[in-house]
């Protein structure tokens, strides 16, 4: 017999989840059909798994598995801050990676319903959690479950947090009761669509990660050149989708203490970012959702907001970088940035680049620097 779903919805409410779910393990066949539209198209990230089956299927993960429990947790107030109190450039990052580790919160959370659950059964059970590191459709498991809609750009949107919310999922071997499905529509007002600086949302509920502003933050490398002014001073994710939808207006805002807390500012300054140390990174963003990605790429993005914003207070920091730092990825696109800036100082370290920099692509991107101030 099934275990009721008011039961484990009570278990999970007294460890502290009040947006939980329960969907059967059943593979999602119906979706393979898009899985492979995806992977024609050539929207598959390096940051997914590339095996359908491995998508489809929580029996690849957790055999023998019959249920999941889910919980969508959020991971900010949905706010942005509020005016400049400096006039120093600064940066902007997404809510998702301004408080502690959403993976570390939702994790804790699906700790704690387990532990839970062990002492309310009399029988043993296998069990695995997964929080945004599974290469399950996780956001269709949760939808499957009733914790939301799906909205045109492709989020979660759950009706009591909208899409600021951090989703997991607990496979078990136990037989419970399913939530019904949430089949409702978004509103298909298209504002998320047109509200995208880049256009990766290429249609409803389709979109180009490689033109998307939160993927591109996030891979590591060069940043391509056309889009670098579209970042604006982005430099960890991105929120203008979200920002745009009426389904997100009015939420409630997180409860979570550690959600709220700002390891890593909503809009940090960006002179300081480009010489923090491994010290001060460990104890602050390292906390967050982007301490993943590294110093490298982070401070790649502060040079590409630098180079938006056009301070020219930024030539010196940006020319030192241009001529002393180790990193390729770094110097050439501090040489973008100074381009943008163009003061005299700036063109002057360009040109000592395009003629010494020991790298190819730096010069290279010194000497397009150049020619767009010519």
């Amino acid at each position: 017999m099934a275990i009721n779903t008011g039961k484990i919805k009570e278990i999970a409410l007294d460890a502290g989840a009040d947006q939980v779910g329960i969907v059967s393990a059943e593979p999602l066949h119906y979706m393979k059909e898009r899985l492979e539209k995806r992977k024609n198209e050539n929207r598959v990230t390096p940051f997914e798994e590339s095996n359908p089956a491995l998508r489809l299927s929580p029996h690849h993960l957790l055999k023998g598995s019959r249920s999941i429990i889910t919980i969508a947790v959020p991971y900010a107030a949905p706010v942005h801050p509020g005016p400049h109190i400096t006039e120093e450039p600064a940066g902007l990052v997404a809510r998702c990676a301004r408080g502690l580790d959403y993976h570390d919160l939702a994790e804790e959370l699906c700790r704690r319903i387990i532990e839970k659950l062990q002492t309310e059964l009399s029988r043993a059970f296998e069990y695995r959690i997964f929080c945004d590191r599974s290469p399950l459709l996780e956001r269709e498991l949760v939808r499957k479950s009733g914790l939301g809609l799906i909205g045109e750009n492709c989020t979660l949107i759950n009706p009591e947090y909208g899409s600021y919310t951090a989703l997991g999922t607990i496979l078990l071997d136990l037989d419970l009761e399913p939530d019904q499905p949430e089949n409702s529509l978004c509103r298909q007002c298209g504002r998320c669509r047109q509200a995208c600086p880049t256009g990766a949302l290429v249609e409803p509920y389709v979109i180009n990660p490689y033109l998307c502003l939160s993927y591109l933050t996030q891979a590591s490398g060069v940043f391509p050149r056309s889009l670098r002014p579209r970042l604006g001073r982005q430099i960890y994710g991105c929120d203008i989708c979200q920002d745009s939808c009426p389904h997100n207006s009015g939420v409630r805002s997180s409860a979570i203490p550690e959600a709220a807390f700002a390891f890593f500012p909503a809009e940090p300054l960006l002179l300081p970012l480009l010489r923090i140390t491994q010290k001060e990174y460990r104890t602050t963003i390292n906390l967050t959702s982007a301490g993943w990605r590294g110093k490298t790429t982070l401070q790649r993005n502060a040079i590409i907001a630098l180079g938006n914003i056009e301070d020219p207070a930024a030539t010196h920091p940006l020319s030192v970088l241009l001529e002393n730092d180790s990193r390729t990825v770094i110097r050439a696109h501090a040489a973008w940035a100074l381009g943008r800036i163009a003061t005299k100082k700036a063109l002057f370290a360009l040109e000592k680049s395009h003629q010494k920099d020991p790298e190819v692509n730096v010069r290279e991107e010194a000497g397009l620097a150049l020619e767009d101030n010519l």
